[in-house]
């Protein structure tokens, strides 16, 4: 599960929602200015205020029966075919896109400005309508903690993930390291179905303790397919893969594993949507300096879960998770069941367009996290079998710079509580980076 939880902690900004039902100043405005241009459809002034106004409530139908509408009794109005075309992309209507475009471009008095505005939107269009797509995220920064892990930093946490599995190596000492991370994906679109293809490397080197030097390498590839019709008609859409993965820990090779999984969605109103999990891999380890008897631990480990997530508003975002895991280890002391719970909210803050940045995305978390053990230890306390209880809660901000770079920010503390004396522990961690996304 490292490649999914690095898609939450790499993954910035949400979809726009669907207008609601409640009334919003900006949807009086709106009707109020379409009142207007009804009563004097002529008027240029009405229709490109009713425009912007119906493009920052997403009517993008509205703002583009605005233009058009100008377009009728001025064919040759400055701007609007430009206007037009972009609207048309958000809309995916990209054939409407390019004739506006073509027509620019063929109209003697189009400035190279807006040339090369048409060369960058008709790109756009390429890029999009490609069968070949890649998307990645970049995250570099350094964070401290009170209670220094191996833990990959600012990673979403998955029962039976990796984030989980490191969590609990530390070295009790405070301390700092440098990270980064990336992550890398590939669909090409077949028309009946997508093969989508996901990569993630990870790095952290640490000031002091070298011990707890991490790195990770992850990839999983499968096909994605609807299920049941098409579109909006379809019950839901599923996706079996193929997963391997390989970590070090201390400059040496601490794990490797492959195995499947199958994950399947489905956006149940337009406001909702609801994801699940199943996942199996087979895990190897090798004795690293803080685990000299990691060999123990090989074994097939079973992870499941889902999420919902619930957009109200344009800017708002309620996010939950929930995920288990049973690990069959070789020796039975080293077998464990996990349960992961979190709940988050994310806002998106838009920043005034004098400030220069933004918009400024908070999102408070919270985790609820349960650990059994299967069997007592005989080397720790053979009459007590271990048990953790941990809460986990904290606040991630991220602030755009630019249109793919972000300055982000974390705060995370962690109390966990145990049966057992050795397995208590807090930690604070603060981290402060970039985030680059395309």
């Amino acid at each position: 599960m490292l490649l999914a939880a690095a898609a939450l902690w790499l993954g910035n900004g949400a979809a726009f929602a669907q207008p609601t039902e409640a009334h919003t100043p900006l949807d009086e405005e709106v009707s109020r200015l379409f009142q207007e241009v009804m009563k004097d459809p002529t008027n240029v002034d009405a229709n490109f205020r009713y425009a912007e106004a119906a493009v920052k409530q997403g009517n993008y139908e509205g703002a583009i029966s605005g233009l058009e509408r100008l377009l009728l009794y001025n064919p040759n109005y400055p701007g609007i075919k430009l206007q037009l075309a972009e609207l048309y992309i958000r809309l995916k209507s990209y054939a409407a896109a390019r004739a506006y475009l073509d027509e620019i471009a063929s109209a003697p008095e189009t400035t190279p400005e807006d040339r090369a505005r048409v060369q960058a939107l008709r790109d756009q269009i390429e890029h999009v309508t490609s069968p070949s797509q890649f998307t990645y995220n970049l995250l570099a920064g350094i964070r401290h903690q009170s209670n220094d892990s191996a833990e990959p930093a600012g990673s979403d946490i998955v029962a039976g993930g990796v984030p989980l599995t490191l969590s609990s190596i530390s070295v009790h000492k405070p301390g700092w390291d440098a990270f980064f991370g990336g992550s890398l994906r590939h669909t090409y679109d077949f028309g009946d179905a997508t093969l989508e293809s996901n990569a993630l490397v990870y790095y952290s080197k640490q000031f002091e303790f070298s011990s707890i030097d991490s790195a990770a390498l992850e990839a999983n590839s499968g096909p994605r397919f609807d299920v049941g019709g098409e579109g909006s008609d379809k019950l839901f859409s599923l996706r079996p893969y193929a997963i391997a993965n390989e970590v070090g820990l201390g400059n040496s090779q601490f794990l490797w594993s492959v195995g499947g999984g199958l994950s399947a969605d489905r956006a149940i109103t337009e406001q909702i949507t609801a994801s699940g999990f199943y996942e199996f891999r087979s895990e190897h380890f090798s004795s690293v300096t803080l685990v000299p008897n990691a060999g123990g631990m090989d074994g097939g480990l079973h992870s499941f879960g889902g999420n919902l997530s619930y957009q109200p508003f344009e800017n708002d975002l309620f996010g939950f998770q929930a995920s288990y895991a049973i690990d069959n280890a070789r020796r039975s002391f080293d077998s464990n069941n996990a349960l992961v719970l979190r709940a988050s909210y994310t806002h998106t803050f838009e920043l005034p367009p004098q400030s220069g940045v933004g918009p400024l995305i908070l999102t408070p978390l919270l985790y609820r996290i349960y650990s059994w053990d299967a069997a007592a230890n005989p080397a720790v306390n053979p009459t007590l079998i271990p048990t953790t209880q941990e809460w986990r809660y904290g606040v991630k901000g991220e602030l755009g710079l630019t249109s793919n770079l972000a300055a982000t920010a974390f705060v995370i503390r962690e109390a966990t509580g145990s049966n057992l004396a050795a397995d208590r522990s807090h930690d604070l961690q603060v981290i402060i980076g970039v985030h680059l996304s395309y």
